[in-house]
């Protein structure tokens, strides 16, 4: 062998034996891997837990320690140490379940009292051996439950009988959209009779999951799309009631909106009576927000296309005119037509045919 490469390799054996083969120790220090600071407005209480990890097992745990600052508002300096002691993970009541690593421990109502303002959260592990985790923190509110709060976006002022009417609502919540359990609506009906149910609600699930005519989900803005009654006998002022609940049970001011329904409505004749020639039957009608009424008669009800000849126009706030009867051949297909003098799509026809009988 070479005398220089026999040197050469005296050397690296040398350097080789230098070197610091020992293997890495294994980390052995408590880690704390989330804290969760939860204010319950149900129970009005503070909710303090950690999830810890130990590298050595759970048993090696010594203890879980915290210390709750309180401060009035966010930007306030002035923080006080407001409690301190340990998270446990023995089960209830302080803890939830036993031994699964969430250290935890509830302030219920009484231990909070009426302290209301921010709250920060710091919370360090201790194992066996003396070796701590990381220190970790968590902010919480604690404050009353404000009620959600409606803002009008899209409320009509009026309707014809027959249309579809939109209403859009904004709606928010002082402790954020999360809390907005529904949107509701009820209304009030001309002849004082009041509608609602389960089904009267506005949506915010937008296009793709039907959602009421709602465009975009979760945006805040809550839409409903009513039908209304082509037939419907009721004319008017309709007023409708929309207000929120958040999932606490707090509801909102009510939000009032009156849509006016012009139309007109037959009285009478609206029964299958007998009339004669040459006498005066008085025809009777209700409307709303109409200037002028046009009646008009047929005698042939019966068939697809009626007839129609005018009796008169008359003033529709008067709601009455005293008809002199015509003669006419005798009919038992007889109905009354009475319509909107500027608008004779807002009508109504006598609900049964009477005779008209020499």
């Amino acid at each position: 062998m070479n005398r220089h490469v026999f040197i050469l390799m005296i050397i690296l054996l040398a350097l080789a034996a230098c070197i610091n083969t020992t293997p890495e120790e294994p980390a052995t220090d408590p880690v704390i891997e989330s804290v969760t600071l939860n204010y319950s407005q149900t129970n009005k209480s503070l909710f303090i837990s950690a999830d810890v990890f130990d590298p050595q097992g759970l048993e090696t745990i010594d203890s879980v320690v915290f210390y709750l600052y309180h401060r009035d508002s966010l930007d306030s300096a002035d923080e006080e140490l407001f409690r301190n002691g340990y998270l446990y993970d023995v089960g209830p009541p302080l803890d939830i379940i036993n031994r699964d690593g969430v250290f935890s421990y509830l302030l219920d109502s009484t231990a909070l009292a009426d302290n209301e303002g921010y709250y920060r959260v710091s919370v360090q592990a201790f194992d066996e051996d003396g070796n701590s985790s990381n220190i970790e923190e968590q902010e919480a509110l604690v404050a009353p439950n404000s009620p959600p709060e409606l803002f009008a976006i899209n409320l009509p002022n009026s309707f014809e009988k027959g249309d579809y009417v939109v209403f859009k609502i904004r709606v928010t919540d002082p402790q954020g959209y999360q809390e907005i359990a529904s949107v509701i609506f009820s209304v009030l009906q001309p002849n004082g009779s009041y509608q609602t149910g389960d089904s009267w609600y506005l949506s915010d699930a937008g296009l793709a999951s039907g959602g009421w005519g709602d465009e975009i989900a979760n945006d805040g803005i809550f839409t409903v799309t009513v039908p209304t009654n082509p037939n419907s006998v009721l004319q008017g002022d309709f007023t409708f009631y929309f207000y929120a609940e958040d999932i606490h049970g707090a509801v909102s001011d009510t939000l009032k909106k009156i849509l006016t329904n012009p139309g007109v409505h037959l009285l009478s004749p609206n029964m299958a009576d007998t009339l004669q020639p040459y006498q005066t039957h008085k025809i009777t009608w209700e409307s709303a927000y109409i200037n002028k009424v046009t009646i008009q008669y047929t005698t042939n009800a019966n068939s697809s296309s009626p007839n129609y000849k005018i009796v008169a126009t008359e003033f529709a706030v008067k709601g009455f005119y005293d008809w002199a009867i015509p003669y006419e051949h005798f009919s038992a297909n007889c109905k009354i037509k009475i319509f909107d003098a500027d608008k004779p799509s807002r009508y109504d026809t006598s609900d049964n045919s009477f005779t008209i009988k020499p």
